[in-house]
């Protein structure tokens, strides 16, 4: 997991070979004009996800083997979950359709505000979309990253 602001992401391009570009889409788009939806950036290898939602206090920590995240927020702020994969009770199983499973178990809290992203690998599991004992609306795109791209 990495946590860090959109204005200093040059220092993780070397992480991965689409990382450039998708650092390159977060900060070139104004977001504001897009309706919650999915947006190819990189035919499968790479595309956003782009929702407003109301913050919640409770929800599943959630994985994926496919994909690494890179959730940025545009507007607002939430609290994510976060734990590392090792001794986590899976809950829901692994669906290759939707690249995702569920887990149980304890997490750190990290807040993510306005013009910050969080980097999710495999190994990390998360739970977004939590509030701060209030609810707020977030803006939020995830872009999603194949982990071996189609090169």
């Amino acid at each position: 997991m990495i946590k860090g602001n959109l204005s200093e992401h040059a220092q993780y391009h070397s992480l991965h070979p689409l990382f450039a570009e998708a650092f390159k889409y977060l900060e070139s788009v104004d977001f504001s004009q897009y309706d919650d939806g999915k947006y190819p950036i990189d035919g499968n290898d790479m595309y956003a996800s782009i929702s407003e939602y109301v913050t919640k206090s409770e929800g599943m920590l959630e994985g994926h083997l496919e994909y690494i995240d890179i959730q940025y927020i545009v507007k607002g702020s939430e609290i994510i979950g976060w734990a590392k994969k090792d001794n986590q009770k899976e809950s829901i199983p692994y669906s290759n359709e939707h690249d995702i499973a569920f887990y149980e178990g304890d997490y750190e809290s990290i807040k993510l505000e306005a013009g910050q992203f969080v980097i999710f690998y495999p190994e990390d599991l998360h739970l977004p979309c939590l509030n701060d004992g209030k609810p707020s609306v977030v803006k939020k795109v995830v872009v999603k990253v194949r982990i071996t791209p189609s090169v």
